[in-house]
């Protein structure tokens, strides 16, 4: 009965822990003057390492009203607003996650025979001169329902208008060659779990819709509703005060593994194809959908009628959906450490 007992145990957590998986992985990558970087030195310099996970999503969606004569009438304008949050992920397994990744990615530096560069070093150069200083555990909301997780002990500099050490067009060859011709590397990665899906067929009214599908992105627009103000919190805040004309800022990122030499040489390792991560989230939707108000003037219409359409209307949907914590930190890093596992293979398989 014991054996039984454990072949039946050993079964089903196999199935639990199949249940959560990472869908096929395909790469890509970008070289520029590559041959160049194989006269690199054997120091390295860790210039961001940078895991992004979105939170929650908004969207937004206005249509223009406006006077189309006697034939086609007045029409009030409409906003159509929705947003889909997460509830459930441990933002200190997260963290444990964030350092794993990084320690595995040190390992790997190390065992290719690459001396790691001290930020205590790097520090001294003209490129990082009054430059900001941050150490991890770093968990930050840098762009609105996107957390920004950087390792513990982990030390980085950024510009404060810039963005956690990427700070600006050429300063990693920069950097590269005020270290004696090392390697600059970086590391960012978004995990993202929302799609904003299109229907051209709404006519006339604001229609917006959210559908999950969580992955490790490659390149990937993040789409941001402006607000009147900016929210203190991500935790129990799906809406602000977005402005009524449906305006948002657009902000362009992707997964990527990047190497940097002192002549600009370059290697840049990214997805071909968005990574699933699958067993984790159901595929839900949100839609949110509002008509427009008309009135075409008739004998028979009243003034009451004609101010109903002519108002603006707002309709808005938002919802919660609560997954496993666990599950999704294991999901968040197998995802993230097969990506940089095939890349580093990849790219010590060419600087050889």
């Amino acid at each position: 009965m014991k054996k039984i007992f454990l072949l039946v145990f050993v079964i089903c957590f196999a199935n639990s822990v199949n249940s959560q998986s990472i869908g096929k992985i395909k790469t890509t990558s970008k070289k520029w003057a590559f041959k160049t970087m194989k006269k690199a030195s054997k120091r390295i310099y860790i210039n961001s390492f940078n895991v992004n996970f979105e939170v929650y999503k908004e969207a937004i969606d206005f249509k223009a009203g406006g006077n189309g004569g006697r034939m086609m009438g007045n029409r009030s304008s409409s906003t159509a607003k929705a947003a889909l949050g997460l509830g459930g992920i441990d933002g200190r397994m997260m963290q444990e996650k964030t350092n794993l990744l990084y320690k595995n990615y040190l390992q790997r530096l190390e065992s290719e025979g690459y001396e790691i560069i001290s930020t205590e070093e790097a520090a001294k150069t003209d490129v990082l001169k009054d430059w900001t200083k941050a150490t991890g555990p770093y968990l930050k909301e840098n762009l609105s329902g996107i957390i920004t997780c950087a390792p513990e002990n982990f030390t980085f500099y950024y510009k404060k208008k810039g963005f956690l050490g990427l700070g600006g067009m050429n300063v990693q060859p920069k950097l590269a060659k005020q270290l004696n011709n090392a390697l600059v590397t970086d590391v960012n990665l978004y995990v993202i779990f929302s799609e904003t899906g299109n229907d051209w067929m709404k006519g006339r009214a604001a229609k917006v819709k959210i559908k999950t599908n969580l992955r490790l992105v490659g390149e990937y627009a993040i789409v941001i509703p402006q607000k009147f103000k900016k929210k203190k919190t991500t935790v129990g805040k799906l809406f602000g005060s977005v402005k009524v004309k449906g305006a948002s800022d657009l902000h362009r990122v992707n997964s990527s593994v990047a190497f940097y030499d002192q002549v600009q040489a370059s290697y840049t390792g990214t997805l071909k194809e968005d990574l699933e991560i699958n067993g984790i989230m159901k595929k839900e939707k949100v839609v949110a959908y509002q008509k427009q108000g008309s009135f075409t003037p008739t004998s028979f219409s009243s003034f009451a009628t004609y101010v109903n359409a002519k108002a603006d209307r707002f309709s808005k949907n938002a919802k919660w959906i609560d997954i496993d914590g666990n599950k999704y930190a294991e999901g968040f890093y197998n995802a993230c450490n097969t990506f940089l596992d095939k890349q580093l293979d990849e790219f010590f398989s060419k600087i050889k």
